[in-house]
């Protein structure tokens, strides 16, 4: 039987061990994490029977379990969304370990595209202004800064760590997009830590705190023209005195003056325990707020509370609503007339509250499929706002989840699949079929192919082909950059504003490609061993899987791959110990210079000290006499924690070394740390040059729309110096005018 922890008994729990966060029955029931395999519908992966009941028109999409994520974190934690300039939607997804960055534009192929480590935490919160996301956690390191201008093309980096402000832990953060300002909420004993991002979101400015009660929560609205608070920003606080226990409720302060921030209003309701969190309905009049609390305490069937804000100087408690379920709630958020709640072990719960007062839940997701007992293990959170419908979720046992929760106004397919290979010269097309409900037709100029080079970002109105139902439209795509992997997706638009995106998958912008060097490992001759490693010296052969970090397959499906000591399945004892171990290539030409291809495999995450060990790879110019590092993988990260990925380098840019006819590449597996477990495995090495017709038509069309004018010559002033640069300009000039 569960325990309930009241106040006095938690009090006792953060005594005894001394955390940072004010409520922390959380972990109290910590349960192990559910793994599996990224499930997607657009994969031939099938789910456990029964593994997830739904109610209404809600169907799930993907599924990403917490052990595909970077670090093995044992806990998810909260999301959010991010939609590029391009229209490309990503969920921005918290665990344990760090923030991952996913791309759902199609909903049906959730993909993982990066991840940020940071300080190991249960709590983890994250917001976006702009092109940048900003984490926190209870674990300190104060305001991570996380850059997505360039996430189109894979690209995620941490730009910053802001520190600012006090104690770097945090519990919350809360981001007004239209005032421009960064509010940290809780971490220790806080109030708000406010930060001015609009001079340089890339750098925070800490402005001021509010310190007269610890807030948990909050959301932060500038009140628009047409209102009674027209011009003030405002922000609904949750939390209360004494760490939130004490005088737990709803406080509203008017924060427009950092200089002059003042309490407008503040309520208890009734039956109050422990206020967490609460979204405002976009009339502006009512603020729906969870108790996170008053189930475990009471035995209260799911609870939210509905508070009168029409006049912020007098809010009050209108009214509740509940799910019915004895599950707790947790965090929930408003679109329209709808309301979405993650509510732990009873999952996603979906309201209609067009009466504000009397709210109807019209289905719901169960992410738990035990039961809905009130205790601290479920769904988080849930982001209902990407322009195309889609919502994620994130769970602590099961990682992220996507869904769709309408019937679909439409259904999308590609007709002709994508080349592996694309002229540079653009021209090529490909058919996507479209089926439309009843009354329902297209939005032609919101219906557009993407594609993704290093210039950036293009995009191409569909053309309609057959416009029947099924319609059929066709994909042209125009010139992209010589040996990119192009990026290719079409976002369909109904005219009912329903958005469909399917994704393309990447080509090779390329006329030819000369194949130099290709190993597969099934001759391994001139590849030489060495190094000081006690046991699991390189091998060669058929990947034997032990299920304990190696590979269960090879790469290229030839068969057989470099491997780290590819012991009998009998013993299983395969991993690197006591030193490192070498694999050396022969002397390979790359006189012609192109690009250099490999596979690696590397998993450090298994023993007693998991994610201390890394993999290098190095390039010699002169047959091994002097070498260049190409890569350190590891020791921590996604590509640390086993699967195969492939690097690519262009032989003619690699700082310190020349293309030669007298190349040597070399792969090192490295056991530093004690009880570690570390297998490391190369295959599919190549060397090739990518062939490309000296003539292109139109390299003046930066934006692909096949007509040079001025819209490029913005394009390339908007992007100067990032991805344009003078060539880009004078290309521009010499074809303007033109249509290509």
């Amino acid at each position: 039987m569960k325990q309930c922890i009241c106040a006095t008994g938690l009090a006792a729990v953060l005594t005894a061990v001394v955390v940072g966060h004010q409520d922390d029955p959380k972990l109290q029931d910590r349960q192990p994490l559910v793994p599996g395999q990224i499930w997607t519908k657009a994969s031939d992966i099938a789910l456990p029977a029964g593994s997830f009941d739904s109610v209404g028109d809600i169907e799930m999409t993907s599924w990403i379990p917490l052990n595909n994520f970077m670090g093995n974190p044992s806990t998810g934690s909260d999301c959010w969304g991010y939609t590029s300039p391009s229209g490309r939607e990503y969920a921005l997804f918290t665990h344990e370990s760090g923030t991952a960055v996913v791309e759902i534009t199609d909903p049906n192929d959730a993909t993982i595209v990066g991840e940020i480590d940071g300080p190991d935490s249960l709590w983890r919160d994250i917001k976006v202004f702009g092109s940048r996301a900003y984490a926190i956690s209870e674990g300190g390191e104060g305001i991570q800064v996380i850059n997505l201008t360039n996430v189109d093309l894979g690209l995620v980096t941490l730009e910053n760590t802001i520190t600012t402000g006090g104690t770097t832990a945090t519990h919350n953060v809360a981001i007004n997009e239209d005032s421009g300002y960064l509010y940290r909420c809780g971490g220790g004993s806080n109030g708000l830590r406010i930060y001015d991002l609009n001079a340089n979101p890339s750098n925070p400015t800490y402005i001021t705190s509010w310190p007269t009660k610890y807030v948990h929560d909050a959301q932060i609205v500038t009140y628009p023209d047409g209102t009674p608070y027209a011009g003030r920003e405002i922000a609904f606080l949750c939390g209360g005195y004494n760490g939130g226990w004490g005088e737990t409720g709803l406080t509203i302060l008017d924060v427009t003056d950092k200089s002059n921030i003042f309490i407008v209003g503040e309520t208890e309701y009734s039956n109050n325990h422990y206020s967490h969190q609460g979204w405002l309905s976009e009339d502006f009049q009512y603020f729906y707020l969870n108790d996170e609390l008053d189930e475990q305490n009471t035995g209260s069937t799911t609870t939210t509370r509905i508070l009168d804000v029409s006049d912020l100087s007098s809010p009050f408690l209108a009214g509740t609503c509940s799910t019915g379920s004895s599950a707790i709630d947790h965090n929930l958020y408003i679109l329209g007339d709808t309301m979405y709640q993650a509510n732990y072990r009873s999952g996603v719960r979906i309201f209609d509250i067009s009466n504000r007062l009397n709210p109807v839940q019209t289905g719901w997701f169960d992410t738990y499929p035990e039961d809905d007992g009130a205790a601290f293990n479920g769904l988080w959170s849930v982001y209902p706002y990407f322009p195309s419908g889609t919502v994620i979720g994130s769970d602590l046992e099961r990682g992220l989840f996507v869904w769709r929760m309408e019937p679909p106004a439409m259904t999308v397919s590609v007709v002709t699949e994508l080349p592996e290979m694309i002229s540079p010269a653009g021209g090529q097309s490909f058919d996507i079929e479209v089926n439309f409900a009843e009354g329902i037709g297209l939005d032609p100029a919101a219906s557009k192919l993407y594609w993704s080079d290093s210039k950036g970002d293009h995009s191409a109105v569909l053309d309609i082909v057959d416009n029947g139902n099924p319609m059929l439209l066709r994909a042209e795509f125009g010139p992209s950059v010589c040996g990119d992997v192009v990026g290719f997706h079409a976002i369909v638009t109904a005219d009912s504003g329903d958005s469909r995106s399917v994704g393309m998958g990447a080509a090779l912008s390329a006329d030819d490609v000369q194949l130099g060097t290709d190993v597969d490992f099934e001759d391994n001759s001139g590849w030489t061993t060495s190094g000081t490693a006690t046991d699991g010296q390189w091998d060669f052969g058929v990947p034997v899987d032990c299920n304990r970090g190696d590979p269960p397959s090879d790469h290229d499906g030839s068969g057989s791959a470099a491997l780290t000591d590819n012991s009998a399945a009998s013993s299983c004892n395969s991993d690197v110990d006591g030193g490192y171990t070498e694999l050396t290539s022969p002397t390979l030409d790359a006189s012609n210079g192109g690009q250099l291809s490999y596979a690696r495999w590397l998993d450090n995450t298994f023993g007693a000290s998991p994610g201390e060990d890394s993999m290098y790879v190095h390039i010699s110019d002169d047959n091994g006499a002097t070498w260049t590092q190409l890569e350190q993988v590891g020791p921590t990260g996604p590509d640390a924690s086993g699967g195969w990925v492939t690097a690519e380098h262009d032989l003619d840019g690699i700082a310190g070394y020349t293309p030669s006819a007298t190349t040597k590449l070399r792969f090192t597996a490295e056991d530093t740390g004690d009880g570690s477990v570390v297998e490391a495995a190369v295959d599919a090495v190549r060397i090739f040059s990518v062939v490309c017709d000296d003539t292109q038509p139109c390299p003046g069309d930066l934006n692909g729309d096949s007509t040079v004018d001025v819209n490029d010559i913005l394009e390339a002033i908007a992007g100067y110096g990032d991805q344009y640069d003078v060539e880009d300009i004078l290309a521009v000039l010499a074809d303007f005018g033109t249509d290509c």
